[in-house]
């Protein structure tokens, strides 16, 4: 549900609340406004955590399972009802490991929210495109 809220003067004017408390694009916040639209079309470099990557072990496919993501992502010290949905928005292609570019996406998420940030619906194509991902070009 979608509750658009107005008054004159007021620097929210086009403030929308929604169920989940889910960002989307053109949200506008009392806090820094524009500050999470610009994380969201903010691309992502996956070398800023190829050394952590790489110090969990990939497999020969180049992917950590979700055991080997689980010790980094609970050190963010979020809920497991957040790092779940970190995990469904980070595992691009369901496949339930994590390329570089995945993980990239999972720290990128986790940093979003601890600084205070609402989680995306969805994975902001700016970052998919960065990543260089199929699913960005559909």
């Amino acid at each position: 549900a979608v509750v658009s809220t107005q008054s004159t003067g007021d620097y929210m004017m086009n403030v929308r609340k929604r169920d989940g408390g889910a960002l989307y694009d053109n949200d506008v916040t009392p806090f820094g406004i524009g500050s999470t639209l610009d994380i969201l079309k903010s691309p992502i470099d996956p070398r800023v955590h190829e050394h952590e990557f790489e110090a969990l072990g990939p497999g020969a496919d180049g992917k950590i399972t979700g055991t080997q993501a689980k010790v980094p992502m609970q050190e963010s010290k979020l809920p497991s009802s957040t790092l779940k949905r970190i995990w469904n928005l980070g595992d691009i292609d369901k496949d339930g490991k994590l390329d570089v570019r995945e993980f990239a996406i999972i720290k990128r998420l986790i940093d979003l929210k601890l600084d205070g940030h609402e989680l995306p619906v969805t994975v902001p194509k700016a970052w998919m495109e960065s990543l260089d991902f199929e699913e960005a070009r559909r």
